[in-house]
């Protein structure tokens, strides 16, 4: 009798465990569902704000583009100086909407998780001077300039060349640029550093703007998140060009970080591995149309 009770007290306390153990996986299932459902409503929203910041990125410089070119035809003759000025206008348009698209289809390719490196070897001090003279009228704008230096760097010289996928490189470094660009005060030198050794090619980008406040640097590289939400034809920004830097540099395997530049203003430093061999895209290139506009 006294083997029976103690067999059903051992019975009832197992069964006690797993009522106690199936709670906590309950609460920890629950706690999981809550979580997944808030990154839910947290997509909704981003992608809300998403589309209401592309579509006005969109519209405004088509907008733009189309109200100027009609008022060109209205012009009288001899008003040549205000035509140049519409003529600048629409340039500047169309300027920031290439850029911006160029953004848009990489980070939908990213979100997408279809991206994946196209390798191919190309001669570095062409590829650096082909993006200064990107940004030439930008500069010219804010009389800037960009400052070009080589860090103690025994491995680099004016015939290097590096292997790695040119296209996504390009638009790292376009936009840490075109950000340096924007923040930068008037009359200033945006600074462009670089160094290639034991396979790593380094980079730092730096400015003299306002930096930016530490709390704000744990967002910066989110998708779709804007600091300034204002939205301006020509000196916005839809908040992906961080967040594509970000994912591109992991593509690479690389590393990123942001301080604070000495002389105020912020520095990122940028470092990526170069790849060990390229994937037949040098070959494809002479097939290939020239999406790349030259401004």
């Amino acid at each position: 009798m006294n083997d029976s009770r103690a067999e059903q007290e051992n019975k009832l306390e197992d069964c006690q465990k797993q009522v106690s153990q199936l709670k906590r996986e309950n609460e920890v299932l629950l706690r999981n569902l809550h979580a997944v459902n808030e990154k839910l409503r947290d997509s909704e929203r981003l992608k809300g704000h998403f589309i209401s910041n592309i579509t006005n990125e969109i519209i405004n410089p088509f907008a733009s583009v189309l109200a100027l070119a009609d008022n060109i035809q209205y012009l009288k003759e001899g008003d040549i100086s205000k035509a140049k000025r519409m003529a600048e206008l629409i340039f500047e348009e169309a300027f920031h909407l290439d850029f911006q698209l160029k953004n848009i289809f990489a980070a939908a390719l990213i979100e997408a998780g279809n991206d994946e490196l196209k390798i191919s070897n190309f001669n570095f001090k062409e590829f650096i001077d082909h993006i200064v003279q990107y940004f030439s009228k930008q500069l010219q704008k804010k009389n800037l300039r960009i400052s070009l230096g080589v860090a103690n760097c025994p491995e680099y010289n004016e015939n290097f060349r590096f292997t790695s996928d040119k296209e996504k490189l390009e638009l790292i470094l376009k936009n840490l640029i075109s950000n340096s660009i924007k923040f930068s005060p008037e009359d200033t030198a945006i600074e462009l550093e670089f160094c290639y050794g034991n396979g790593i090619l380094s980079l730092e980008v730096s400015d003299h703007g306002k930096g930016i406040h530490p709390e704000d640097r744990k967002v910066i590289f989110d998708r779709f998140k804007q600091l300034d939400e204002k939205i301006n034809s020509i000196n916005s920004g839809h908040g992906l060009g961080l967040s594509i830097v970000m994912a591109y540099t992991d593509l690479f395997g690389g590393k990123l970080s942001l301080n604070d530049n000495l002389n105020g203003g912020i520095r990122v430093i940028l470092s990526i591995p170069e790849s060990a061999e390229t994937n037949d895209w040098d070959d494809l290139e002479g097939f290939l149309l020239d999406t790349e506009t030259s401004y």
